[in-house]
């Protein structure tokens, strides 16, 4: 067999593409060449040192991915848990601010107005020391508060039982006995008809708006 053919053959013959003939005539040619002997070891060692190099490479790009898919997996991971912590947190508040709430009896909650300058608070704290109120209210189209609801809470040490262990107030700005200031910075003309509605668990009181104004404002 001629060096030219061998060579021609020797990529072939490493990848076992030919027959058994040529491979019986190839391997006898190699027993009496060794420079062709020598040109097959070589060419497998090539092929050898490309397939490693690829396999480096695929094992560097599969490294990748998973450094990839861990540092997504951590981010997913934080992810879950601060929205896990943070259900957890509104669901302790909703149990400290609602559960084991009612809607507080008149005779339990102490009522007054206070005034200062143009604005009146309508102020509620609970008689009972280890009590706190909380209030709740609906407002008007125009935006101020025509309806409160009174409720009552056991003392639970919550920040919402430290805020409101003094009581708590809903307010009403004033620019004359007659015209209510809004949150909007417009003015809504008060009539007889405006009233603020107070809702207790055993009796309803209402209040005309314009009774809350305190008429020492005009003296001054």
């Amino acid at each position: 067999m001629k060096h030219s053919v061998f060579k021609d053959l020797a990529p072939a013959y490493i990848d076992k593409l030919t027959s058994e003939e040529t491979n019986e005539q190839i391997e006898k040619h190699m027993d009496q060449c060794e420079e062709c002997r020598n040109y097959l070891n070589k060419m497998k060692g090539d092929l050898f040192s490309e397939d490693e190099n690829e396999r480096r490479k695929d094992n560097r790009n599969i490294d990748y991915f998973k450094k990839v898919r861990s540092k997504n997996r951590k981010k997913i991971l934080v992810i879950v848990s601060s929205l896990l912590a943070m259900f957890l947190v509104l669901i302790t508040a909703y149990y400290f601010v609602f559960v084991n709430m009612w809607q507080a009896s008149s005779s339990n909650v102490e009522t007054n107005i206070k005034s200062q300058g143009t604005m009146a608070t309508l102020l509620f704290k609970a008689k009972k020391d280890n009590h706190y109120i909380i209030l709740t209210d609906a407002k008007t189209d125009e935006g101020y508060t025509d309806t409160i609801f009174v409720y009552e809470k056991r003392n639970d040490f919550s920040t919402p039982a430290k805020l409101l262990k003094d009581g708590g107030g809903i307010s009403f700005t004033f620019a004359d006995e007659n015209t209510l200031l809004l949150y909007n910075g417009k003015k809504k003309k008060l009539t007889d008809e405006d009233k603020v509605t107070i809702q207790y668990k055993d009796k309803i009181d209402v209040i005309p708006i314009k009774d809350l104004y305190d008429k020492g404002n005009d003296a001054e």
